[in-house]
């Protein structure tokens, strides 16, 4: 690998050329402008975006490979430039400098290109020897370098393959002895990664050797892996029966919580039925040798006890689902012995129809405006899902990449205006397409809750009764099955709606002090406080992926 110390050379399409001056920490003006522009796309992208550990992020200079989970094509690569501090240089295919325009913002960003078999074949090995060059003169120039170590981006609910050690190769053998790579595996967690306005939380952890076991860890601990979307839909009801009433978790928290759970039901056999689940476990408690009685029971214990609570979580995730009634209607009607009376919910109806059609209406011009972006998207994905399964996560890469180019280019147009007749009307107009897309998500927030009081007002009796019993049936299993939790999971979200919020918020007191439709108005302009946190712009409950195929 000594011999790889030169410059590199470009080759192919892609231009891979990398002075060293250039490969370390310069940030240039234009990287710059690339950056605002993905931080501007994100933020209209993504309603939340919670970053953690960022302060722990080695120093300008220090030789850094960030390594990340990557399911979501190029949003991933778009969302670390914005969050990163320092210049990232990512690895990204090649067909992406083809790509008009946004191929110009990646090539500028100092991405590397990759050369992939799928499209050259043979000739790809012999491709790739200028940019791991290329990668070689980035680290020892003191740069950062964003890779990959699945390979290939994935629409899966887990890593599909193992970390690839091509990571570790290119810290330990990029030079000699004394040159060192700080590695610092970057967790993406998305709510609904494809969806417009989802979450996203961010997590850097600490610099850390480059061993692979420890890399592979440590990006589990900080994502959530499931062997399938079914065992990803169970988590979040447990998630939701886990939270205390009328709590607010961060989305971190959220997120932790989640991952807890998915963990737990990890557990279950892959039947998850009965006696199967008896079967499972035993197996994994005689692997042990030969140990005590409680050694070999305890691994078939939590087997038994993640069988039991899979099996009841999906029978009340699909009756909430057939009856289309939200979990909080459910914990609501166990408290107090009764669902709500039909004249609160006739009362509710109206009240959120009535917002909901001011709000539309309000609306309606900048929706009209956004039309033809939306209905752009929409037949950009029904052509990707069409394609196969293999294309999932491309949905995301190209709603980001449309709504950027359509942002920067109106944004620009609009203050080139008023610039040259000296007119605010263009600035007014960018606010009100701003306020359009919260109003939006008010209105379809309260046309959800219509929706859920609706099905609500025309409910028997008996039939709430009885996703009461399930409720709680489910609820004995979820607590049956707690002391299978990870570590520090209970004791992260057990928490108040005072500790899981900031103890003052003036958004609060106006919650407090005005009618709940008027705070809601004056706080327009700032992120939507959601109550859970699997919100979509539906109208149904939304607790799994689209794409499952």
């Amino acid at each position: 690998m000594s011999s790889l110390r030169g410059s590199a050379a470009s080759d192919g399409s892609a231009d891979v050329s990398c002075r060293t001056e250039e490969a370390g920490d310069s940030t240039t003006l234009l990287y710059s402008v690339i950056r605002l522009i993905f931080r501007a796309t994100g933020f209209v992208f993504y309603a939340t975006t919670e970053c953690h550990g960022v302060e722990d992020f080695p120093a300008a200079g220090e030789p850094t490979l960030l390594c990340f989970n990557h399911g979501n094509g190029l949003a991933d690569p778009l969302c670390l430039i914005k969050a990163t501090p320092r210049m990232v240089r990512f690895c990204a295919k090649d067909t992406l400098w083809k790509v008009p325009i946004m191929g110009t913002l990646i090539r500028n960003s100092g991405a590397v290109p990759i050369y992939r078999q799928r499209e050259h074949g043979d000739q790809a090995k012999d491709r790739n020897l200028e940019v791991f060059r290329t990668v070689i003169e980035v680290l020892r120039a003191g740069g950062c370098l964003g890779f990959a170590p699945e390979g290939v981006s994935r629409f899966l609910p887990y890593m599909e393959q193992p970390i690839a050690l091509e990571a570790v190769r290119q810290s330990s053998e990029a030079g000699d002895a004394d040159f060192k790579v700080n590695v610092v595996p970057v967790g993406l967690a998305f709510t609904h990664r494809e969806k417009f306005r989802s979450d996203l939380c961010m997590s850097y952890c600490k610099p850390i050797v480059a061993l692979t076991c420890r890399l592979s860890a440590d990006l589990e601990a900080v994502t959530i892996n499931a062997p399938d979307w079914g065992v990803i839909r169970c988590g979040i009801t447990a998630a939701r029966l886990h939270q205390a009433a009328d709590s607010q978790l961060t989305l971190k928290q959220y997120l932790s919580l989640l991952r807890g759970w998915v963990e737990v039901l990890k557990l279950a056999p892959a039947d998850a039925s009965g006696g199967g689940g008896g079967g499972g476990g035993g197996g994994g408690g005689g692997g042990g040798g030969g140990g005590g009685a409680l050694e070999r029971d305890a691994p078939k214990a939590s087997a038994l006890a993640a069988a039991r609570l899979k099996a009841e979580l999906s029978e009340y995730q699909r009756l909430l689902d057939e009856k289309g009634i939200k979990d909080e209607r459910v914990r609501r009607a166990a408290a107090v012995g009764q669902a709500l009376p039909w004249y609160w919910c006739a009362w509710g109806l109206a009240q959120r129809a009535v917002l909901c059609s001011l709000l539309f209406a309000v609306a309606t011009p900048g929706l009209v405006a956004w039309m033809p972006v939306w209905v752009y998207v929409k037949r950009r994905e029904r052509m990707l899902m069409a394609k196969g399964p293999r294309w999932n996560d491309s949905v995301a890469e190209t709603k980001m990449m449309v709504c950027a180019l359509i942002v920067m280019a109106f944004v620009l147009g609009c203050l080139g205006y008023a610039l040259l007749h000296r007119s605010a009307v263009p600035l007014a107009f960018i606010a009100y397409l701003y306020a359009t897309m919260r109003l939006y998500e008010e209105a379809v927030a309260d046309a959800r809750s219509c929706y859920s009081l609706y099905k609500l007002l025309f409910l028997r009796p008996s039939t709430m009764a009885a996703m009461v019993q399930k409720r709680k049936a489910a609820k004995a299993a979820l607590d049956a099955a707690s002391f299978s939790l990870p570590d520090g999971v209970a004791s992260e979200v057990k928490t108040t709606h005072d500790e899981a919020l900031p103890k003052t918020s003036w958004r609060r007191a106006f919650d407090f002090y005005f009618p709940w439709w008027l705070s809601r108005l004056l706080v327009l302009f700032m992120r939507r406080r959601k109550k859970d946190w699997n919100e979509v712009l539906r109208l149904e409950d939304h607790n799994t992926m689209d794409y499952v195929e």
